[in-house]
């Protein structure tokens, strides 16, 4: 590393003849583009933009070694200015004079500032120092300016300071096929096991790469990989018990204190996961075999492959009456397919009914208010990837929010106001609405099949085109009638809950004894289909939690 005046930097050549620059795999088509941006004699600045992780510093080095050799750039300076002596530079304090005429002795040449959106919000104001810093650069057709950013900072920075940035050619990066990964990941690995005689194999690195590209929580690829090979071999080389083998149960043991999610699940066969998927549905919800065995299918369908791998692993729009089991499906199919309370997220739309609450979903656009703090679902789809969405009482939301999901019902992904894409791929989204209650009841208590296409093509899809548009209505893996329920399917809900309060209360060994019969004579006097199971589980509380509250303070 040099030092002139106050600028430090590494000179790139320097670092490529001894050897110091990485080893780089893929990305040609970038690397060739970059080479054509500095080679023109306009407009031949660059920002490499992509989210943390994905590999910009890399691609940066690498390109820089690249190029080191062709003609047009053999006697230029080819240089990377320090993070360090740029955070000096980004003082108000600092001498702006002397660190102007630092950067013009590199005249004729390539600068390259990584990571330089941390660097002009490290502290305030810095972003105005930099650009008067390095306006006159971009004055110099001869002098080259390539910016490593995250895709987050490079929205902040169009908008804080447009005219500066209008000199750049973004150039963004997009996530590498599993091939080139593979590669890069391997070479990682022999670089960490080195001399340690750990060994990691293919099999190994193929299921480090699944897991990273399973749970987005873990980070971007490729670096997420490194980082969780890196900790398996710690925790190897720290128990000699793990052997000298990468284990499958390190690397599980890892991920599942990562994600949260049970070694168990992640290691549990998948296929017998979905075979019994329906009985554990219906063990759940109570009367609704019909939805259950659609949903069911979808989401088979999906964790298979057989489905569209672009999209959600499933999306349903449930409709029935209040207190059917709508609710009670999502929250176990949550637990069966996720196997945790965080992998369940209820967002009531009630709360969206205005056009300016699209910000609480996704998060305000760089610059404005709150764009830090990101959005309530966005938030739980970037940590949260594997989970069940509920979006309760849809029709309430406004317009513009369904445009939201129109995108992610299709493509599988979601942009935040900051510009970071959560992937919902993984996910499984159920929204609940109350419209055509009247007419499921109707006809229901009229021994009409409210389950059938024809019904739903002829009653139902009229009164939804009414609050939704078509193409928002045919994102949708299915549209499910949820049926009034039956004394017969009461009764049975109400033997679960008191199941459910027994299990509650096993440490004080109580059991409840009553008959069939009894228990349905009190069931029929609350039925009513307007409100379905919630009178009997409310009626059930309070006479099994009396008779314990009696008993124990006996």
């Amino acid at each position: 590393m040099s030092d002139f005046s106050k600028l430090q930097y590494y000179d790139l050549r320097l670092e490529k003849q001894a050897g110091r620059l990485p080893e780089f795999f893929g990305r040609q088509k970038e690397l060739q583009r970059l080479t054509r941006i500095a080679a023109r004699q306009q407009q031949n600045n660059a920002a490499v933009v992509g989210p943390g992780g994905i590999g910009k510093t890399a691609l940066l080095r690498a390109w820089a070694g690249g190029i080191a050799g062709l003609a047009p750039f053999q006697k230029q300076p080819l240089v990377e200015l320090s993070p360090a002596s740029l955070q000096a530079a980004g003082s108000a304090s600092a001498p702006l004079g002397k660190y102007k005429d630092a950067l013009g002795t590199i005249n004729n040449g390539i600068i390259i500032i990584d990571d330089f959106g941390r660097l002009a919000q490290n502290q305030p104001g810095a972003l105005h120092i930099f650009t008067q810093l390095l306006q006159p650069l971009l004055e110099q057709p001869a002098t080259k300016l390539i910016l490593g950013l995250e895709t987050k900072d490079w929205e902040w920075c169009l908008v804080q300071a447009p005219n500066f940035f209008r000199s750049f050619d973004a150039l963004i990066l997009e996530p590498q096929p599993e091939a080139e990964l593979k590669q890069i990941i391997k070479s990682l690995a022999a670089e960490l096991t080195g001399k340690t005689g750990l060994k990691i194999s293919a099999r190994a690195i193929e299921q480090i790469l699944k897991y990273c590209a399973q749970f987005p929580s873990l980070g971007q690829l490729p670096r997420s990989a490194g980082q969780l090979m890196d900790e398996v071999l710690a925790a190897i080389k720290t128990n000699p018990v793990a052997g000298t083998e990468l284990e499958a149960e390190t690397i599980n043991a890892i991920v599942a204190e990562k994600t949260g999610i049970p070694v168990a699940s992640l290691a549990q066969s998948q296929r017998q996961k979905l075979k019994n998927l329906l009985p554990s549905l219906e063990a759940g919800v109570i009367g609704q075999s019909g939805a259950l065995k659609k949903i069911t299918s979808v989401i088979q369908r999906a964790q298979l492959g057989l489905k569209n791998q672009s999209r959600p692993l499933g999306s349903f729009l449930l409709l029935g009456p209040s207190g059917v089991g709508k609710t009670e499906t999502a929250k176990v199919l949550a637990r069966q397919m996720f196997g945790k309370p965080s992998a369940f997220l209820r967002i009531d739309m009630s709360e969206f009914s205005e056009p300016h609450t699209v910000a609480r979903l996704i998060g305000s656009p760089p610059g404005y208010v709150g764009s830090s703090e990101g959005g309530q679902l966005t938030n739980h789809l970037k940590n949260t990837p594997h989970s069940l969405i509920l979006l309760d009482e849809i029709e309430k939301a406004h317009p513009k929010i369904f445009d939201i999901f129109l995108q992610l019902l299709d493509d599988g992904r979601l942009t935040s106001g900051q510009g970071d894409t959560m992937d919902a791929t993984h996910a499984i989204f159920m929204a609940t609405s109350n419209l055509a209650v009247d007419d499921i009841i109707k006809h229901a208590e009229n021994h009409i099949d409210i389950s059938g296409p024809l019904f739903l093509r002829e009653v139902i899809m009229p009164i939804l085109r009414g609050s939704f548009r078509a193409e928002f209505l045919n994102r949708f893996d299915g549209i499910l009638i949820y049926n009034p329920l039956s004394v017969d399917a009461l009764t049975d809900i109400a033997l679960l809950e008191i199941q459910k309060i027994e299990r509650r209360v096993e440490e004080h060994k109580i059991k409840f004894s009553i008959t069939r019969e009894i228990l349905e004579q009190k069931v029929r006097t609350l039925a009513d289909p307007r409100f379905g199971a919630r009178p009997v589980k409310r009626f059930v509380e309070e006479l099994c939690e009396n008779l314990i509250a009696q008993q124990l303070l006996k």
